[in-house]
C-alpha cells in the first residue's frame, strides 16, 4: 500500500471488490477506497485499523508480504484476469443445463443469446473505468461528514496562510485548480510564494505520522536563487532591494535575515528551475515527487504563459490544452494547482477608477476561466496612481469559485510583501478612492 498515487488511482477506479475470491481481500478493499474517497491517501496503519482487532494482524501482515507497489497495475490486471475466469466458470456451470436440457429448439436459442450477453460483460477491458452506484458515493460521504464532524470543518481543505481568503474561499480543495492573475508590478509572484510559504508551514497526517506539507514549485520566470531571495526577504519583512546591498545592512538588519532564514529551514519546500518545460513535464515530474513525497500538498507554475505551447491551429487552442493539462493533474494527483497568469493590456486603457480586472482580462482566457475552479485576481492602486490615499493596499479579488462565496481580500503591500491588515478600514479607504476616481472623472473639465 505504496500511498495514494496515481496509478493506485487508476486501480481503484478499474478494480472491484467482487474481484477478489478471499472476503478477507474483498473488505480490505473496500476499505482501501473509502479511505482513498474520504482522506485523499492509502496507509496500511490506518487500513488495519479500520478493519478492528480481529484482521488488524492479518492486514499488517500482508502489507509486510506485500513486494512493491512498482507493479501496481500488473498485479491488479491478474486479480481481473482471475476473476473473470471464475465468472466464466460459474457462468457456464449456471446455463449448461438450462441450454441442454430446453424443450425446444426456439428456447434453447434464447437461453444462448442471454448467456452470449453475460459473456460480453465479463469481458471487458481491465483498464475500463467502472461508474460509481449512488448507494457507495452517499456511504463514502456520510464518513467524510462524520471526519469533518470529528476533526473540524478547518481540517479537510489547505489553508492559504491568509486567514481573509481561507474565510471567503473555504480553503484549497484537493482537485482545485486556482489561477491568480494581474498586470505586471501587482505581486503576483510574491503572493504565490506568500501562500506558498503559509501552506509549508502547516502539517498532514500521513498515516500515523505528522509532518510538514510539501510545496513543488515551477519557476519558468525566475531562477531558483531569486524565488529563495524573494522568500528569504518576505519571512525577514525587508525589500529585496535590501539583499542584493548587503554592505549597506546594518544590524538589526542582519537580524531580520538571521530570523528569515530560521523561519525557511526545514520547510518542504522543492523549486524547480527550468524554462520552456511543457504541461505534459510538469506533469511527469509532479507525478514522480508526489510518489517520492506523499506529503506534496501544493504545486505552483510560475507562471501559465512560460509554459512551452503545443502546436496548435490558434493560440487560445494551445492555452486550453495547457489549463486542462492543470486541471487533470490536480484531479489525478489529488494535490491542487495554482497558476500566475498575465491579463491583456486592454486593461490599461479603462478610464481612472475602473482598471479593477474582471475575468475577462485573462489572455486567451475562455479555457482557463472554464477549467479554474477558482481565479484570484491581484489589484493594486499604487500602480496606477502613487500619491493615492489607497497606495499602500493590496487587493486580493476572488472572481471565481466554483465552491464558495466572491469577495476581496485586502493586504498591507509593505516593502513589496503582503501583510494582513484591518479589512473593515482598507475596504473603505479603496472603495472610497474607486468611488471618487468615477467621480473625478464624471466631472473632467474634459467632458465639460
Amino acid at each position: 500500500m505504496g500511498g495514494y498515487s496515481p496509478d493506485a488511482a487508476d486501480v481503484l477506479a478499474t478494480l472491484d471488490p467482487a474481484d477478489f475470491a478471499v472476503p478477507f481481500y474483498r473488505e480490505t478493499f473496500k476499505e482501501i477506497k473509502r479511505q482513498a474517497s474520504n482522506r485523499g491517501l492509502i496507509d496500511f496503519m490506518l487500513i488495519a485499523e479500520a478493519m478492528g482487532d480481529q484482521h488488524f494482524a492479518d492486514v499488517t501482515e500482508t502489507a509486510k508480504r506485500t513486494p512493491s507497489a512498482a507493479n501496481l497495475k500488473g498485479y491488479a490486471r491478474i486479480v481481473g484476469e482471475y476473476a473473470m475466469i471464475r465468472r466464466f466458470s460459474k457462468l457456464m456451470e449456471d446455463n449448461y443445463e438450462e441450454i441442454t436440457s430446453a424443450k425446444n429448439h426456439e428456447r434453447a436459442i434464447e437461453s444462448i443469446q442471454a448467456f452470449v450477453s453475460e459473456v460480453m460483460k465479463i469481458n471487458r477491458s481491465h483498464d475500463e473505468i467502472r461508474p460509481v452506484h449512488i448507494d457507495e458515493l452517499i456511504g463514502s460521504y456520510a464518513d467524510l461528514l462524520e471526519h469533518r464532524l470529528k476533526n473540524g470543518e478547518e481540517s479537510d481543505t489547505l489553508k492559504t496562510g491568509i486567514a481573509e481568503l481561507d474565510e471567503i474561499t473555504g480553503g484549497l480543495n484537493n482537485e482545485d485548480f486556482i489561477v491568480a492573475a494581474a498586470r505586471p508590478g501587482m505581486g503576483k509572484t510574491e503572493f504565490a510564494l506568500k501562500v506558498a510559504q503559509g501552506v509549508a508551514e502547516s502539517t498532514v497526517r500521513i498515516g500515523t505520522e505528522e509532518m510538514r506539507r510539501g510545496v513543488l514549485i515551477f519557476s519558468m520566470e525566475m531562477s531558483a536563487h531569486q524565488v529563495i531571495e524573494r522568500q528569504l526577504a518576505g519571512a525577514a519583512h525587508m525589500p529585496v532591494s535590501s539583499l542584493r546591498k548587503p554592505s549597506r545592512m546594518n544590524d538589526e538588519d542582519w537580524a531580520r535575515i538571521s530570523m528569515g532564514i530560521q523561519a525557511l529551514t526545514g520547510l518542504d519546500v522543492w523549486v524547480v528551475d527550468a524554462s520552456k518545460l511543457t504541461i505534459e513535464q510538469i506533469r511527469a515530474i509532479a507525478e514522480r515527487h508526489k510518489r517520492q513525497y506523499p506529503n506534496l500538498s501544493l504545486i505552483m507554475a510560475d507562471y501559465l504563459g512560460l509554459i512551452e505551447k503545443p502546436r496548435a491551429e490558434r493560440n487560445d487552442l494551445a492555452i486550453a490544452h495547457i489549463s486542462g493539462g492543470m486541471k487533470r493533474m490536480a484531479k489525478d494527483l489529488k494535490t491542487p494547482v495554482l497558476s500566475l497568469s498575465q491579463l491583456s493590456r486592454d486593461v490599461e486603457k479603462r478610464p481612472k477608477g475602473q482598471k479593477r480586472p474582471v475575468n475577462s482580462d485573462l489572455r486567451d482566457g475562455g479555457s482557463i476561466e472554464q477549467d479554474a475552479d477558482g481565479i484570484y485576481m491581484l489589484y493594486r492602486e499604487a500602480v496606477y496612481e502613487p500619491e493615492s490615499p489607497a497606495a499602500p493596499y493590496a487587493e486580493i479579488i476572488v472572481t471565481k469559485n466554483r465552491f464558495g462565496t466572491l469577495g476581496t481580500v485586502y493586504q498591507l503591500f509593505k516593502n513589496g510583501h503582503f501583510m494582513p491588515t484591518d479589512q473593515a478600514m482598507a475596504a473603505e479607504i479603496c472603495k472610497e478612492r474607486a468611488q471618487a476616481s468615477i467621480q473625478d472623472r464624471r466631472y473632467s473639465p474634459r467632458d465639460l
